[in-house]
């Protein structure tokens, strides 16, 4: 695969990325169900102390600090430079066929959400010698209830453990495979995702995320020398990241 379609398999990865955050966590009706005698005797719950607010300015810094496995600087944009094509990308996943149709949110990834209020800084590095991209996103104005939404995902990955997506661009098959025990120390989820297009390209992929002070945190590692490879340039940006967002 050449440089540029193994680029454009890592952006696409990265859009794909906000799957996993697509959960939709049910709300509990325990509290609000109780009888009105247990509800007046129990004891109030402290307010919790609220998340920090990060910036654009604040991910930007952030990502500026990080190096890959290789100890090499990113190559930082964020959504202020990608809203169009983010715009774009968005209408074009709108007309793409997903089956089974339940797994539609997931093949668009976050582009399944609102884009408004959403705030990402992305970076990148490419390692030109073994042929591998590693990329890592930080977002944020994604609501409160994110990470109860990134927990319920875990059952996103049984429901689609197989794609199939037929659009404009043309059709593919992709197979979701939990990581299980490999995945990353920081990792909420983690899993490989191997695509096959109809036009006999293939490509693999390591994916993992976690949410950190209300950031959701989410890394890619495209092709490099093995799974093995992949899994431990994901897991350097990742470590970085859960350090570094205070």
């Amino acid at each position: 695969m050449n440089k540029n379609a193994l680029r454009g398999f890592a952006v696409s990865g990265l859009l794909v990325m906000g799957l996993t955050a697509c959960g939709g966590a049910g709300t509990s009706t325990d509290a609000a169900s109780a009888p009105a005698s247990e509800s007046a005797t129990a004891t109030p719950t402290p307010t919790p102390t609220p998340a920090k607010e990060f910036t654009l300015e604040d991910l930007n810094a952030v990502l500026a600090k990080m190096t890959d496995k290789r100890g090499t600087k990113l190559s930082v944009t964020s959504t202020a430079d990608l809203s169009g094509s983010m715009a774009q990308s968005k209408a074009l996943m709108e007309q793409v066929d997903v089956q089974p149709a339940v797994c539609k949110d997931m093949a668009m990834g976050s582009l399944a959400r609102p884009l408004e209020g959403v705030k990402a800084a992305v970076g990148v590095s490419q390692d030109a010698a073994s042929g591998s991209i590693s990329t890592i996103s930080l977002g944020t104005g994604l609501g409160d209830a994110i990470a109860a939404e990134l927990d319920a995902s875990k059952e996103n990955l049984a429901k689609c453990g197989t794609l199939t997506m037929n659009g404009p661009t043309g059709s593919s098959t992709m197979t979701v495979t939990d990581l299980g025990a490999k995945k990353p120390a920081h990792a909420t989820v983690a899993y490989r995702m191997d695509t096959a297009a109809a036009t006999g390209e293939k490509g693999s992929m390591i994916l993992a995320q976690t949410i950190d002070e209300n950031v959701l945190v989410s890394v890619i590692g495209i092709g490099g020398t093995s799974e093995a490879d992949a899994i431990e340039s994901v897991s350097a940006l990742l470590d970085q990241a859960v350090e570094l967002i205070k």
